[in-house]
């Protein structure tokens, strides 16, 4: 949950981080506001270095719309209070558009000619129609669905596992715009309710890439003039889409994985 004071981490943040002073502002006269109407106090406001509080990691704009006194004792306590706090999530997410009864997503295996540009976020089918194209589940069955938005997505790249994911998935990274969390949160709720381990192996030599590293992989996309959008490091689905531009040119399998592999071939051609 974090154990700093949220109103000193955004003092803090809005005095010296040059980039988005507005933003952590706006964060601290919310969080004055929260303590003001009495759901904490300046001690109990406990979060991260960056004002994500309790146990949910809500920055205080969020938990001035979304959070919920959901045992009516008449604070609003994501701290303490598991029942507030789950609450809280659950309220947040329906806000964001989850759909009741949808499925997250299910693991799915491909067939070997499958097209991996297909893989991307702007192309959603329905589950009929991915069926028609080979997909499968790898264990159980896919609850047929008419919405046109489930995505085929490849965490580790097209040595991994894959997965056929729903709306509902895209609604848990509007809570953090991070895919490995979004899919934990999804593949821990489906452990909970009784589901298996995922059964693709994971490559055991895919470690990742480090926030430079990934700097690095924008930075040379766009030397070789795929866009990767902003040199943020951060994978979004525009740095996704210049490493697929990058794989296709050279005849590599497009999954748009960020890689230690990809990186090195960028380093070795572009010489960063």
């Amino acid at each position: 949950m974090g154990n700093r004071s949220v109103t000193r981490s955004l003092a803090t943040l809005a005095a010296v981080d040059a980039r988005r002073p507005q933003l952590w502002r706006d964060e601290l006269f919310a969080a004055l506001a929260i303590i003001d109407k009495g759901d904490a106090t300046v001690e109990t406001m406990s979060g991260s270095w960056a004002g994500a509080m309790g146990h949910m990691q809500f920055m205080p704009s969020s938990f001035q719309k979304h959070a919920v006194d959901f045992d009516g004792d008449g604070r609003r306590d994501i701290w303490s209070n598991p029942g507030d706090a789950l609450a809280s999530a659950a309220n947040f997410l329906k806000a964001s558009g989850w759909v009741t009864g949808r499925a997250w997503g299910r693991e799915v295996t491909l067939p070997g000619n499958f097209d991996l540009t297909l893989a991307a976020p702007n192309v959603g089918k329905t589950v009929t129609a991915w069926q028609m194209l080979g997909v499968r589940p790898t264990t159980g069955l896919i609850p047929l669905d008419d919405d046109p938005n489930w995505q085929i997505i490849l965490p580790a790249g097209a040595k991994g596992p894959a997965f056929l994911v729903s709306s509902n998935f895209e609604v848990l990274l509007k809570y953090n715009r991070a895919m490995p969390y979004a899919l934990a949160v999804g593949h821990l709720a489906d452990r909970l309710a009784g589901g298996g381990a995922i059964a693709a192996a994971w490559p055991v030599d895919d470690i990742g890439l480090s926030k430079d590293e990934i700097g690095d992989v924008q930075r040379a996309l766009a030397g070789f003039g795929h866009d990767p959008g902003p040199i943020d490091s951060i994978i979004g689905a525009q740095t996704r889409a210049a490493i697929r531009a990058f794989q296709q040119a050279r005849q590599l399998p497009p999954d748009g994985h960020a890689s230690l592999g990809l990186l090195r071939r960028l380093r070795n051609e572009r010489r960063i």
